[in-house]
């Protein structure tokens, strides 16, 4: 089949095909990715008819539906930008064909007779299979009939073994289409009555006006990330404000003490107003220092958030975390002080070195285990949309990549308006991060990025859930081998002893009355629990179970 690019007149889908194969299921699906109008061309004629299909065929027979069906296709295709459902026989008079191929690209939807059977058997709003005969060899009659028609649309895609996500990316790929982009995302705070923007847009489209962010503002950044974007950023804003820099120390060690004293410093050197604004450029480390400072300085002033790693978009630019790190912890000192806006330009990850970008794709399977459906009306499942895309996000796909910031996000905002300062649900992000932290305190932050600690955490908290029961082994393997096909470690180093990951467990934020609380998968792939209160040696099993890589 040839790539082709569908034209500004010409941009209806039609989809074909027998009885049963999903034409409008998948064109529902198409035309809510694609914010199209979707079509049900059957709908139409009950409506119009004021009786159903079976009915008509009854009472007035095959041949009327026919004449009826090609004067509804005829109008509905007289309008652009939809998604529509045909008929199953549709496409067999030539005429209606010629009209379709004119006016839409026609694609036909191919499974089995046998899997159709399987999905129409004993339903009674199909009158081509009301008859005596057998529903299977009515199907199979109807695909020998209707075959030369049916291979005469634009293009034909088999189903059968394939999920909707699969079939719509194929029908997108093939008629050269990409998923709207997401322009913004707005975060709410009910506890204070405050809301702030995700801006999904290109860096040199940057703006803070409506923030009315005072006269100066103070970019705080690190090196690499500078030497890249620093320029861009201070040329969008030194046209209307005194810009001033400050580039703190690299890596998870300037996230201190010293670090937030230096800040406050320069704050306090540059005259700062209540009304001046902090923007965070770089990472988690940069925003969560900067933030905290900003949190500080004046018990707050304005803070924007320009995420330039993959972790940092999906989850610690929004929210409101902010803190330094201590001898004792990570992140024990800090803060939750919301950003006034957040603006992420998803082609920045480009220049992201790989070990930089596997720590972003360690909290993006955190996410998929998190419980929001990838779309709301199908329910289709986050986790197995990031496994059947496996291969774009590896590339760094924007436009994949942008779908996939912009969901974690909603499921972040989500949980963040109802719960901001962590007393319920929102330790249900901490998904894989006790185990995480401890990692990386066991370490001194020098072996593992946190993305990174948090895969490894993930899949033994996955473990600790098989063992209170309420996750499965072939569960686990799949968790596992979406680690393995977006090329992160999982298991934990033999060099690191079960009793350090257990002391560890004292400094943790959720540890009360010395116990550590863990939040755990549940049965269901997307659906997590808090549990307090595990004994020792099962917490062990896990740590013990996750080894050895298999």
């Amino acid at each position: 089949m040839v790539k082709v690019k569908l034209k500004k007149e010409n941009k209806n889908i039609t989809l074909t095909g027998l009885m049963g194969c999903g034409k409008t299921t998948i064109g529902k699906y198409i035309a809510h990715q694609l914010k199209k109008t979707f079509v049900d061309t059957d709908q139409i004629i009950e409506e119009n008819e004021a009786r159903t299909i079976p009915e008509i065929f009854e009472q007035d027979g095959e041949a009327y539906f026919r004449k009826v069906e090609k004067e509804v296709i005829k109008e509905v295709l007289k309008k652009n930008d939809q998604v529509v459902s045909l008929g199953g026989g549709a496409i067999v008079d030539p005429e209606s064909r010629a009209i379709i191929k004119d006016q839409s690209f026609l694609i036909t939807l191919i499974a089995d007779p046998k899997d159709l059977y399987s999905r129409v058997k004993r339903r009674k709003n199909r009158p081509l299979l009301n008859d005596e005969k057998s529903q299977l060899e009515t199907l199979e009659q109807l695909w020998d009939e209707r075959k030369p028609a049916y291979m005469d649309s634009h293009f034909q895609i088999r189903t059968t073994g394939k999920s909707i996500n699969l079939i719509c990316a194929e029908i997108m790929r093939l008629l050269g289409l990409k998923k709207p982009k997401v322009q913004e995302q707005e975060v709410s705070i009910p506890r204070e009555n405050f809301k702030y923007k995700i801006y999904f847009k290109d860096l040199f489209r940057l703006n803070i006006d409506s923030l009315n962010p005072g006269g100066q503002i103070l970019i705080i950044s690190q090196e690499p990330i500078a030497k890249h974007y620093l320029s861009i950023v201070e040329e969008k804003l030194q046209q209307g404000y005194k810009v001033s820099t400050m580039i703190i120390k690299n890596g998870e060690d300037a996230k201190n003490f010293f670090t937030y004293q230096l800040i406050l410093q320069k704050l306090l050197s540059l005259n700062f107003e209540r009304k001046d604004t902090v923007l965070a450029l770089g990472g988690g480390v940069v925003g969560d220092i900067a933030g905290f400072a900003a949190s500080t300085y004046y018990r707050g002033i304005n803070y924007v958030q320009v995420p330039t790693t993959l972790l940092s978009m999906i989850d610690s630019s929004v929210g409101g975390k902010t803190a330094i790190n201590v001898p004792e912890g990570k992140n024990l000192i800090g803060s939750f002080y919301q950003p006034h806006m957040v603006h992420i330009d998803v082609n920045n990850l480009k220049t992201l070195p790989d070990s930089e970008y596997r720590s972003g794709l360690g909290e993006l399977v955190k996410y998929t285990l998190l419980g929001l459906n990838w779309d709301e009306e199908l329910g289709d499942s986050f986790f197995d949309f990031v496994s059947s895309h496996v291969d774009e996000i590896i590339e760094r796909d924007p436009d994949i990549l942008s779908q996939l910031i912009n969901h974690c996000l909603r499921i972040k905002a989500g949980i963040v308006s109802e719960d901001e300062t962590e007393k319920g649900i929102r330790a249900h992000l901490n998904l894989g991060h006790t185990f995480g932290h401890a990692l990386e305190e066991i370490t001194k932050y020098q072996r593992y990025s946190h993305g990174e600690a948090v895969a490894i955490g993930v899949v033994t908290a996955c473990y600790l859930a098989e063992e209170l029961g309420y996750f499965k082994d072939h569960q686990i393997q799949r968790v596992k081998d979406l680690m393995k096909n977006l090329d992160l470690s999982y298991a934990i180093p033999e060099d690191i002893s079960t009793d350090a990951v257990i002391e560890s467990f004292k400094y943790d934020k959720k540890t009360e009355a010395g116990i550590p609380k863990f939040v755990i998968p549940k049965a269901t792939i997307g659906r997590v629990e808090i549990v307090p209160m595990i004994p020792e040696n099962t917490i062990r099993k896990a740590i013990e179970r996750n080894r050895v890589q298999s």
